[in-house]
Parts: structure tokens; sequence; C-alpha cells
């Protein structure tokens, strides 16, 4: 009679509670969602350098991407650019997952911190792509399309998160979403969240760790919120209670800043 054999050792899971390490990784994952102008880009200096910046086909903010990052190291900006009028979005979709590939490789240099500027307008490049262009001209098209451009821009999303990059980081305008109706049938109150389209704007913060809001505080400094508060449903963190609980709700817009309260560094 044969013996048994040893069943094989798991591989594809980890014990969170004897790797903090685990948990760390996922915190390097960041989203920031906020209005125009309030300093989402610009934050993007504070991350560790080498530091490489993609903007997505149609983001307008290249100005504000930083030239270099505060501790001194280089930044490389990629901006679309289409020389024809007839924009062929298979082809803008390749070369956006090409670049971003070749970015998380090393291809192109040593990379520390993986910033995508312009979520919302990564979200309407796969739309413009299920739509053979159409919701870009602002032709009407079947709705059931942005079922096919929701799954393609999460697949993106999961690519970049699941890299070897250190920190990786995402920038999205915010938007205000409808409350529920009420008894009356009336929706008075409207909650801010990351502006993409229906459950988009919800599903996208359950892919991050960590939700920052990019605002002022009652002083008019730029800050991140960390927290829901008020009408900002846009901004929270998924982390060990012990680390969660510390966090204030306003911290100062510098990753560094943040990296030292969740105890990273």
């Amino acid at each position: 009679m044969s013996e048994a054999k040893e069943p094989k050792q798991m591989t594809s899971y980890v014990e969170l509670s004897q790797d903090n390490s685990a948990w760390a990784r996922r915190a390097r994952r960041i989203l920031i969602n906020g209005p125009p102008n309030s300093r989402k880009t610009s934050s993007l200096a504070t991350w560790p350098g080498p530091l490489f910046v993609q903007s997505y086909p149609g983001e307008k903010g290249t100005a504000s991407i930083p030239k270099t990052t505060v501790d001194g190291l280089p930044v490389k900006a990629f901006a679309f650019e289409s020389p024809e009028a007839e924009v062929n979005w298979s082809q803008v979709v390749k070369d956006t997952k090409a670049l971003t590939i070749e970015i998380l490789s090393g291809k192109l240099g040593e990379v520390k911190t993986f910033a995508g500027d312009g979520l919302h307008k990564l979200y309407f490049m796969f739309l413009a792509e299920a739509t053979f262009g159409a919701s870009a001209r602002g032709e009407n098209f079947d709705a059931k399309l942005y079922g096919n451009a929701g799954t393609r821009f999460f697949q993106y999303v999961d690519l970049v998160m699941r890299s070897n990059v250190e920190n990786v980081v995402f920038t999205c305008w915010d938007g205000h979403e409808k409350d529920d109706p009420d008894e009356k049938g009336t929706s008075p109150s409207r909650h801010i969240f990351p502006e993409l389209p229906g459950q988009a704007s919800k599903k996208i913060m359950g892919e991050f760790s960590i939700s920052l809001y990019a605002t002022k505080d009652p002083a008019g400094k730029f800050v991140w919120q960390t927290q829901p508060s008020g009408k900002v449903w846009g901004a929270g963190v998924k982390l060990p209670v012990e680390v969660a609980k510390t966090l204030p709700l306003f911290i100062e817009q510098d990753w560094r800043v943040l990296e030292k309260a969740l105890k990273l560094s």
C-alpha cells in the first residue's frame, strides 16, 4: 500500500496577521480625488522618485505635473497627443497599456512611484473604444457598452495595482451622486464620490486601501481628507484598526507626512 502524499503547501495566500508587509504594500496604493485646482497632480511631487507620471487621453492638467520630486529625483511624464483629427480609440487603448507596461517593467528606467493622472479620463478612453468613438463624438450609443468599458477599465487598474512598483497613485476628478429618493420621491441631497459613471464611482474605492479627497481646511490650507464626512463620501481607509484610528480627518498634502502617520516609515 503506497504512502499518502503530503498535500502541497498553499502559496496563493498570505496570513496578514503574521505579515505586516502585506497590508503595508496595499497602503502604498493610493487614490486621490477632488475638484479641479485642488493640487491633486502637483502633490505627486511628494512621492519618492524616480517618479513616472502617465497622463491619460483627454487630461488637460499636464502643466501642473512636477518636474522633479521634493527629494530632488527625476520625474518622467507622458501625455497623450493625437496627430489625427479622427482618433483610432482601439489603437489609443493599445498604446496606453503598452506604455504602462513598459514603465512598470522598468524598461524606461528605474521607477519607484507610478502615477496615473486623470483616472476619469481613462474610463472614457475605454468607453470610446467600446462605442467605436461614438461617446467621444457625443453621439448616442447602446448603454450596455458601459459594461464592456468598465470591465476593461478595472482590468487595467488591477494590472497596475498588482505590479511590483513600490508606490502607485491615481488622481481623479470628484463628482456628485444623487442619493436614493426619499418617501416623497425627491432626492435633495448629493454626496461626493470619484467622477466615474454609475456604480464605478463606488466600486473604484474598493480597489484601494486608501482613498483621499483633495480639498482645503477651514484655514485655507490644501489638505487630504482621509475619512467620509459631510457630503464627501469619496474618502476612506481600509487598514488595521490600530493604524486607522490614529489618522486625523485632514492631513497635509504630502505623502511623506501620510506615510509617517501610517507608520510605514
